[in-house]
């Protein structure tokens, strides 16, 4: 499939750096709390809190079945408001504190001291954090194919976004666990009630970074004038229409097996580098930033490939080298900390393609839909797509968790100190950081190759809009 490089039919798309950069801050806040609930929560529930392997999966899936209703229904709702405020800017605006508080919630230890109720209060405080996450997530998601309409400059603002992304994620998969444990935890007094309460101060100081940036979005971020979908909300018939769009099928697979891949990586990665490898303390902190630093130093280089070879080529050859670079992870030793970093180097390039790519290829699906259906309906993808993230993550971390519960893992309330685990559980974290996500990617780059939208296609569609348009005037 040919994506040679050619003009775009939409003229006076192109963004200002600064729109970029505010528009990038946006994913701040998502990205700090996503990183902190991917890789640090299920080892806070396991190992601060001392909640069995099984149980804490069970948990984050209990949490996500509201979002078999939540995460479409607010697409919907804000592809249907209209206030003087625009479409999407107003849940960035009244759901930005209260996301805040609601991460909060999620790393401090009540006093309750029965596993059921331990089970049941963070049952409830996941299921308010993920309700506000999908509250200021899923329309600022759909702010990005309604700011520019041209292929390749979306494919810039998606490098920008990820760019803040990852750098988000690298201030706090470097830090968080740091502060929490060995700062905060130590300075008050080192034990177990000390390390909780670390938790709880850290979950507090990053509640105020994901609620800033959302407010700056709002206040200067201007959407562009749409016109409301004024038809009434009917779920099924939508589901329907979103899922008849080619395009949109074969992207929301591809966005899906990416991110999960992530996830399932992310939730056992600070376990295999603890108790597999046996790092040194605060090796795993260096691991992650190293990995995290290279995506974001990789990101410019990700934005250029996608413009000179088009996004699903530069899907296709970045996960390929991924799933290899997961592959040399699976032969890695105990004690091999330096074979880990070196590792590092070269994940930290393959996932930044990662992040960046699926996204800028979700975005051109609203064209499609468009034409066929005469509606910009780009929260109800937003929607559907955030709804899809974290159903597939609380599916990841729930099998994960059984896995290793099967698998014999020790449990504990020591935090990040290393447990003594049975081979079992040792063999088992191998897989889950190498060999199963390996071929997650490669599932993935299968169904890259029949991607139906490149960049020449995606013009023709847009000349039939701008025609229709016309007509329509």
């Amino acid at each position: 499939m040919s994506d040679a490089v050619s003009s775009s039919p939409v003229a006076g798309q192109q963004l200002s750096r600064r729109t970029k950069f505010i528009y990038s801050l946006g994913d701040w806040g998502t990205s700090s709390a996503t990183v902190a609930r991917n890789t640090f929560w299920f080892i806070f529930l396991t190992n601060v809190v001392g909640i069995g392997a099984g149980l804490a999966g069970t948990v984050v899936l209990i949490g996500r079945i509201w979002d078999s209703i939540n995460d479409p229904l607010v697409g919907m709702l804000s592809d249907r408001i209209q206030t003087r405020w625009g479409r999407r800017r107003p849940f960035l605006l009244f759901g930005a504190v209260p996301f805040g508080l609601a991460f909060f919630l999620m790393f401090y230890v009540p006093p309750i001291h029965s596993t059921a109720g331990l089970a049941v209060y963070y049952s409830l405080a996941f299921l308010l954090f993920d309700t506000l996450y999908t509250l200021v997530n899923v329309p600022y998601i759909a702010l990005t194919p309604e700011l520019t309409e041209d292929f390749d400059e979306r494919s810039n603002l998606a490098g920008w976004r990820m760019g803040s992304s990852i750098l988000a994620a690298l201030v706090t998969a470097g830090t968080f666990t740091l502060l929490a444990e060995d700062v905060f935890g130590q300075w008050l007094g080192g034990d177990a009630a000390a390390i909780r309460s670390g938790y709880a101060l850290t979950a507090a100081l990053w509640g105020l970074t994901l609620t800033i940036p959302l407010l700056i979005l709002f206040k200067y971020i201007e959407e562009p004038e749409r016109e409301p979908d004024t038809d009434p909300l009917r779920p099924l018939q939508t589901f329907r229409e979103v899922f008849s769009n080619r395009p949109f099928r074969y992207a929301a697979v591809i966005y899906l097996l990416s991110f999960t891949t992530v996830d399932v990586v992310l939730v056992v990665f600070v376990r295999f580098l603890v108790d597999y490898v046996r790092v040194d303390p605060g090796f795993d902190n260096l691991l992650l930033a190293t990995v995290l630093a290279l995506a974001f130093l990789s990101m410019p280089i990700v934005i250029k490939l996608m413009r000179r070879y088009g996004k699903r080529n530069t899907y296709i050859g970045s996960m390929v080298f991924m799933a290899i670079v997961l592959g040399i992870l699976s032969q890695v030793p105990p004690g091999g900390q330096n074979v880990m970093l070196v590792a590092a180097i070269f994940a930290g390039m393959g996932y930044g393609a990662a992040n960046a790519v699926p996204w800028a290829i979700v975005a051109d699906v609203v064209e499609a839909d468009e034409l066929q259906t005469g509606k910009r309906r780009e929260g109800i993808y937003a929607g559907y797509l955030v709804f899809f993230r974290k159903m597939a993550s609380a599916f990841a971390i729930f099998m994960v968790g059984q896995l290793l519960a099967a698998s014999g893992f020790v449990s504990s309330t020591g935090g990040g100190v290393y447990v003594q685990q049975p081979e079992s559980a040792l063999f088992m974290l191998r897989l889950l950081v190498s060999v199963i996500p390996a071929l997650m990617l490669l599932f993935s780059v299968m169904v890259a190759w029949r991607y139906p939208l490149n960049r020449e296609q995606f013009y023709a569609i847009q000349q039939e809009l701008l025609a229709k348009r016309a007509a329509k005037k």
